[in-house]
């Protein structure tokens, strides 16, 4: 009999750990704490930044500044490998890659869009009756894995972003990953006999379905006839038992009906995302500790998360609504630290896509991690990452390239656009009549957002800089707030 060696070397590593606290007997509170000691695990981290950010009070004499803010997250990363007596099968497991975020210093060339699946052609298979014992078969059947029902499934996932950069084959994996974990069944074959498929496949199924808040990774088990894989068993890593999520999940039944009930029923598509971007800012609160975090659970039921449950929420929230929304994963680059990593969304508004970040748009991100950056001079919600373009949201944003994403180039239904705080001159007078209009509807503040470089260095200049932004104050004022954002060219002053 031979057991297949895990070809990845994290997981022969950590058999190696797992014998080493078994035999030294060392009391630990838990198993990353042992790995940190041996210096195999780096210590739990938060998540990340916020842009380029400073506060400051401008007098006739006087300029005061208030620093920014920072912190940085890294999920838990956990593997292991077992072996099966009596047959030539091995067992590994793997958490979700969404939850662990791989690093990416820059992002290489983009996955092909007919198929990321491409390059595992050879290892999908159709799973014929002679290779499937009367066990297999039946474990298939359970969870709906039968010809005709595989073709429905295929149907109901028409349209999903990540569903639809697969191969025909590819697909099939997915339906079948996605019905598994969908029964919360164990050991249930698929089409494929490549480890590395399944490793591709479920990161789709996982960007697409935000409502399996129950799994966060996976395990396979592979059957071998010398060598050779010849087929192979996927189950998922559930975190809850099916009582769990049938109770939470009326939770979040409950959350998301509240939400959506004040959704706009405009037909303009802008405007149902501008609303959930803003409710989740409003309902929830960034908090490394939240439970649940990488999931809508911390959303829904505890109204507090990290990247990971706002940008699962919105895209939840949004489908809801029928509009396309897709998680994004990557890094995020900061004034403190580069390759951070990181999630946000991808949108479909009004048939062009844009990019948006609830998670930076919380001020609450900002402050709640003990930093110093003021909260009473920073705006409940920032608007900076509402449908951003690639060229915006790459100033600070690395795309990963496990799923091919599209050049959003769109202005359109972009926030400042939509709201006439977008300056494409640099013309003083109509900084006039947006300070006017924000007098009159009884804002709290002036956003200026510059569609330049240049654009922006010549306001901060004439407004700050030479002072003319007195000028256009109203009342008794000798000294006014504002809050710059350098990177995404934004200057916000305090009425």
């Amino acid at each position: 009999m031979k057991i297949r060696v895990a070809n990845k070397k994290l997981a022969i590593l950590l058999c190696c750990v797992v014998t080493a606290v078994t035999v030294s007997g060392c009391q630990y509170s838990n198993f990353d704490e042992y790995l940190e000691k041996l210096g195999l695990k780096d210590p739990y981290q938060n998540e990340n930044v916020t842009s380029d950010e400073s506060t400051f009070i401008i007098s006739e004499d006087s300029l005061t500044a208030t620093d920014g803010y920072t912190s940085i997250y890294q999920n838990d990363n956990s593997s292991e490998k077992i072996s099966l007596d009596g047959e030539s099968v091995s067992t590994d497991v793997y958490p979700s890659a969404e939850g662990e975020f791989e690093e990416y210093e820059s992002v290489s060339e983009t996955v092909d869009i007919e198929g990321a699946d491409n390059v595992y052609a050879g290892s999908y298979k159709n799973l014929t009756e002679d290779e499937l014992n009367s066990e297999m078969k039946a474990a298939r059947e359970a969870v709906g894995l039968t010809d005709s029902n595989i073709a429905l499934l295929k149907s109901q996932q028409e349209g999903l972003y990540a569903y639809e950069r697969l191969t025909n084959s590819g697909k099939t994996l997915y339906v079948e990953i996605l019905a598994i974990i969908q029964n919360m069944a164990e050991n249930v074959l698929v089409s494929t006999t490549s480890d590395e498929a399944i490793d591709l496949v479920f990161d789709y199924v996982m960007a697409d379905h935000p409502e399996l808040f129950y799994v966060d990774g996976y395990k396979y088990t592979n059957y071998t006839l010398g060598d050779v894989i010849t087929k192979i068993g996927f189950s998922g890593a559930y975190t809850m038992t099916s009582q769990e999520v049938e109770s939470n999940q009326q939770l979040i039944n409950q959350a998301v009906s509240d939400c959506l009930a004040g959704a706009p029923s405009s037909e303009d598509e802008y405007y149902a995302i501008k609303y959930i971007y803003e409710y989740l800012i409003k309902n929830t609160e960034y908090d490394m500790n939240a439970e649940n975090n990488q999931n809508i659970c911390s959303v829904f039921i505890g109204g507090k998360s990290v990247c990971n449950g706002y940008s699962k929420a919105a895209q939840y929230l949004l489908n809801k609504l029928g509009i396309n929304c897709t998680l994004v994963t990557g890094t995020v680059n900061t004034k403190k630290a580069t390759g951070v990593r990181h999630a946000w969304n991808l949108v479909k508004c009004n048939d062009a896509y844009y990019y948006f970040d609830v998670t930076w748009g919380d001020s609450s991100y900002q402050t709640n991690n003990g930093e110093s950056a003021d909260a009473t001079r920073l705006p409940e919600v920032n608007y900076d990452y509402l449908n951003v373009t690639t060229d915006e949201i790459s100033s600070n944003h690395i795309i990963s390239d496990e799923i091919d994403m599209p050049i959003c180039n769109s202005l359109k239904d972009n926030y400042y656009v939509r709201e006439d705080e977008y300056f494409t001159s640099s013309e003083l007078p109509l900084i006039g009549e947006l300070f006017e209009r924000r007098y009159r509807d009884g804002s709290a503040n002036v956003v200026i957002k510059c569609a330049t470089d240049d654009i922006y260095n010549v306001f901060f200049e004439q407004l700050i800089t030479q002072r003319k932004v007195f000028d256009y104050l109203q009342g008794d004022t000798s000294t006014v707030s504002y809050t710059t954002f350098a990177d995404t060219n934004t200057i916000i002053f305090w009425l």
